[in-house]
Parts: C-alpha cells; structure tokens; sequence
C-alpha cells in the first residue's frame, strides 16, 4: 500500500513539473530578461526612476572620454533595434542599423545620452523587450589653490585675518549636472549630480570634509588660525573615483600665550602679602600686557624671563592673572587666567607650647593669616614681661622660644598670659582699628 501511493506521488509530480515548463515557454514577461551592460565603463548609478519591468535603468559612467560602449545580450535569434535620445525634440530617434538574427547586439563610440534597445525574437513582428542606458562622459575636474608665487596663502584681500583665514578654491573645470529623463515621462527632467567632495587637513590636524558642486570657486574657512606656521593639505574626489591635490603654506599672523605654574612663597602661600612669580611660553608676540586682577598692569615688549607681582588685599574671590599677546599684524590673544588666592585675615592661638629642643612644637607662635602688623605681650603668673615682639614680617618671625627676653634664662614651666593686637591688610590702619586686643593664656610644658 505504501508503495503504491509514493509511485502515484511521483506521477504527479512530474505531471506538475511539464506544466510548468509550458507555462513559463508561452508567457513572455516570465522569461529572464537580458541587460544593458557597458564595457569600460568607470561606475555606474542607478536612474531615479523605475522602469515597466519595475527595476531601475542604469547611468554608466565613463572617466575623462570623450565616448562609451552598450552591449545586449538575448537568448535566441533576435533583432536588435537602436534608439538613440534627442534632447531637443525629448523622444528615442532610430540610430543606425539594426543587428538581426543574433543573440548579443553592441555599440562603441556612443556620445554623452540615452539609448534604448528593442528586442524582436526571430518570427515575432513587435518587439518583446526595451531596454534603456544613459552614458555620462564624466569629464573630470581641476582644481588649485589661491596662493602667492611662494606657495603660501594670499596676504591681502581679507583672506588672512585675526579670526579667522580663508582658503579658496579654483574650480572653474566642475561638471555641471547630468540631465536624464523617464522614458514614460518625457516632460519631466531628472537630474544626476557627480557630487564634488573637497577635504582640508592643517598639518597633523584633522580632515574637515564638505561636499559641493560649484561653477567657479569654493572657499574653505579655519575658525581657529595655528599659531605657529603651518602646511594645509586640500584634495578633492568625485563619485567615480577622479581625485586632485594641491597644498598651500599658512604664515602665521596669531600670537599665542601659556602662563607655567606661579611660584608661591614656601610659607602661608594665600596669606597676604603674597609675592607671585610668574612666567609665560610665547609664540609670535610682539607685546605682552599682564593684568593681576587688582587694578595693575604692566606692559612689555620683549617679556622678561619673570614678571613679579605682590597681591596685598585679600578677599573671598580668586585673583585672575591673564596676560594679553599682540602681534606685528596687531592679532591679539589673552591667555586662560591663572587664579591666585588670598585669603581673609584671622588669628588663632594654640594652648600648649614645649621649648625641649625636640623639633616639634619648640615655639609659641599664633597661626595668623594675611595680618600687616603684629604684637604680642606674655606675662607670668605674677604679671612680669617675659617676652615682646612687634613687627610686619611674620613669616620669617620664628615666635616665643621660652626664654625670658633679656636674660636668655628658660622660662619655668607653668601658665602664661599673653596680650596681641594685630592689623590685617584689609583694614588700613588710617580708616580702622586694629584687630583686639585678644587676651589668653597657654601652658609651657618642658
């Protein structure tokens, strides 16, 4: 039983495979349609439109000739019919002789256009097949830079400024666009556009990319002109793989400024005064203008290895230093702030000194901050003066060291009363008075 229905499976089977094969023999638009091919040719792109047979018709492009070949190949003996397309008149013309009774059919030396091939199997009188090519003879292009006679770019005109340089391009040879049309739609132009790609490298730098079609000329801008002398590279390509190169040297005419790291004093570095070394990396300058954020200034032109400022006012917000370049062609530049801090004046007084000579803690001296004058009176327990000191330099002062002044005797251990007045830099002492007096005492410890 299983035999019998598998040999009745393959009866039908082949019954299936003989229709078929009529079918597809009898039904034209079923058969494997031949296509227009171009030998030689450097690219090709698709046409915009879609033909009856629902693809796309094909725009061949051949680089820098003047003419192009399309070849047809049918299976069968068929007659080959060329049209050729007259943009004047907007229609297929017939062009020259047909090929008959052959399976490929082929054309060289075909101009810039459309063309369309008919194909009429041997014993048919219409044709059964159209098939539509365009040919673009892409020309190439040239282009060059606008440059003096030593290769650098132009120095007049407005293309090299302070803010800015500009590149121009000369492409007076640029292609213009490609007109086709759909063979269904003959009024309607369609447009193909052998896009230009323009490319600029400064140095090492990276590629900046545009891609125009222009007539005559393209300019290209840097926003950010190098300061030091720099060879920009330009080329330029199209779709079909036509490249030109040409490069040009930029001059500098921008200053440039970095400010190193200040030298703050070892000692309280944002306790006023604050004396402030600073030095700075030119690049292109003529004159240089240091502005402290105080209301100072100075003006050089030839920087010295080290300007020095001291910042005597403190306050709650940084100083800002800048310095502010010029160059011989008046291009300015001003450096990113370096911020130097000062802080508020203040006073504190510790409770314990041990003057044993052990190198820790050997000294009474109060911790203060941005104070211009300073005094300070200690007492014994029975109100005796054993030590004084007034004066404006507290950063080499070294403080009490626990002998009683005069005598050079060590102080017994034991409680001490001091008194302090103090100014700070903030408060000239013709407008306010004095910080304290600040009373206290403190344990001597041997």
């Amino acid at each position: 039983m299983d035999q019998y229905k598998f040999y009745i499976f393959r009866v039908k089977h082949h019954v299936f495979c003989a229709i078929c094969i009529v079918v597809l023999a009898g039904c034209p638009m079923l058969q494997v349609l031949g296509q227009l091919t171009a030998r030689g040719a450097d690219g090709k792109v698709a046409a915009s439109y879609a033909n009856a047979y629902g693809n796309r018709d094909t725009i061949f492009v051949f680089n820098q000739k003047e003419t192009g070949s399309l070849s047809l190949q049918q299976s069968g003996a068929n007659t080959f019919k060329w049209y050729k397309f007259n943009y004047d008149d907007r229609n297929f013309e017939s062009f020259g002789a047909d090929d008959v009774d052959v399976e490929t059919a082929s054309r060289d030396r075909l101009e810039q256009g459309g063309y369309k091939v008919t194909v009429t199997p041997q014993g048919d009188t219409a044709p059964r097949d159209s098939f539509v090519a365009w040919l673009y003879m892409n020309p190439g292009f040239e282009f060059e830079l606008y440059k003096n006679l030593n290769g650098e770019v132009v120095d007049n005109g407005g293309y090299k400024l302070c803010i800015y340089t500009v590149f121009r391009l000369n492409t007076n040879t640029v292609q213009s666009s490609f007109r086709y049309y759909d063979p269904r739609n003959l009024q309607q132009v369609l447009i193909f556009d052998n896009k230009i790609t323009y490319t600029m490298k400064p140095g090492n730098g990276a590629e900046v990319i545009t891609a125009l079609n222009v007539q005559t000329y393209q300019y290209f801008l840097d926003n950010n002109p190098p300061y030091e002398d720099t060879q920009y590279y330009f080329r330029a390509y199209d779709m079909f793989g036509i490249e030109k190169r040409d490069d040009v040297m930029y001059r500098t005419i921008i200053p440039y400024v970095i400010i190193h790291q200040p030298v703050l004093p070892e000692t309280d570095p944002a306790s006023a005064p604050v004396p402030v070394k600073f030095t700075c990396q030119p690049y292109n300058v003529s004159e240089y203008i240091w502005r402290f954020g105080d209301g100072d200034s100075i003006v050089y032109d030839l920087l010295p290895d080290t300007v020095s400022h001291t910042f005597y006012t403190p306050r709650m917000q940084d100083y800002e230093v800048t310095v502010k370049v010029t160059s011989l062609r008046d291009c300015s530049y001003t450096s990113d702030p370096v911020k130097i801090s000062v802080n508020p004046p203040s006073l504190e007084v510790g409770n314990v000194f041990t003057p044993n000579n052990d190198q820790m803690n050997d000294y009474f001296k109060p911790n203060t901050v941005s104070l211009r004058k300073f005094e300070i009176w200690i007492y014994s327990r029975l109100g005796k003066r054993v030590y004084y000191y007034r004066g404006d330099d507290l950063r080499s002062w070294q403080g009490w060291d626990g002998r009683i002044e005069n005598t050079g005797k060590e102080a017994a251990e034991g409680v001490y009363f001091y008194t302090i007045k103090a100014y700070g830099w903030d408060e000239p002492s013709t407008k306010k008075p004095p910080m304290g007096p600040y009373h206290g005492s403190f344990h001597l410890y041997r």
